[in-house]
């Protein structure tokens, strides 16, 4: 084995901006307008009956256990093969936990290789907080560079009612409508790992220990909604959103 690169002038995780949205097509930021108010319509809904999204995957569980998987069994779709899992580390004042979401490599073969996408941080209110990539080890599966796994990002879909049809929707929803963020954290990652990767292989990277989380990208889910709108308010108005 190669030994790995220990450059420190790469600390890791790399710390990512969020885009400039100014420059998407109008059909993107429909697409990401739609999105958002299916994300607000079941954010909503969950509220008026007191809990939020991750009160809702927890439902039943007496206790929340670092590292456990919620659901036990995964969350999985078995018609598109996508899955996810919430879990938490070790305590930290600002995150509560995070979403794992999976897409099968082949869209023919359900029960396949998984390939992960970025997780999901969120806070105590149950509000996502950040976007953010992990190294191989870290989920194991596929690894695949940022080109094709956006293009996997495509094919997310949960709409099984277990164990929440309302989060299984909301989980959707939302790496759609974070996609210009997620493409952008995919492309600083491979970046990272690159350049990490000079002068030994990219298989010793990506089983490197020491690295765990590579890139973080800070959420403010409000101002985004906010610019969404504000780019398209001489758009016109979009239909009601469908949950």
């Amino acid at each position: 084995m190669h030994p790995v690169n220990d450059r420190e002038d790469i600390p890791w995780p790399v710390r990512v901006a969020a885009p400039d949205l100014a420059h998407l097509s109008p059909r993107r930021l429909k697409l990401m307008g739609r999105a958002a108010r299916v994300v607000e319509r079941i954010t909503t809904d969950l509220e008026g009956c007191g809990v939020n999204v991750v009160a809702d995957i927890l439902r039943g569980h007496e206790a929340f256990t670092a590292l456990e998987h919620y659901p036990p069994d995964d969350a999985r779709d078995a018609v598109s093969g996508c899955s996810f899992f919430y879990h938490a580390h070790d305590p930290d004042r600002d995150e509560h936990g995070h979403f794992h979401p999976f897409v099968p490599l082949r869209s023919d073969d359900p029960g396949g290789d998984l390939l992960a996408l970025p997780a999901i941080s969120m806070n105590v209110w149950g509000r996502p907080r950040a976007l953010f990539t992990v190294n191989q080890w870290v989920t194991g599966g596929s690894w695949l560079p940022a080109a094709p796994t956006i293009q996997h990002l495509n094919r997310y879909r949960m709409e099984h009612a277990y164990p929440s049809w309302l989060v299984n929707r909301w989980i959707t929803a939302l790496l759609h409508l974070l996609r210009p963020h997620i493409e952008q954290l995919l492309w600083a990652r491979d970046v990272a790992v690159r350049t990490v990767a000079d002068g030994c292989t990219l298989e010793d990277v990506l089983a490197d220990r020491r690295r765990e989380v590579i890139t973080w990208m800070p959420l403010d889910m409000d101002g985004l909604v906010n610019q969404i709108q504000s780019t398209q308010s001489q758009a016109g108005s979009l239909p009601p959103a469908s949950v």
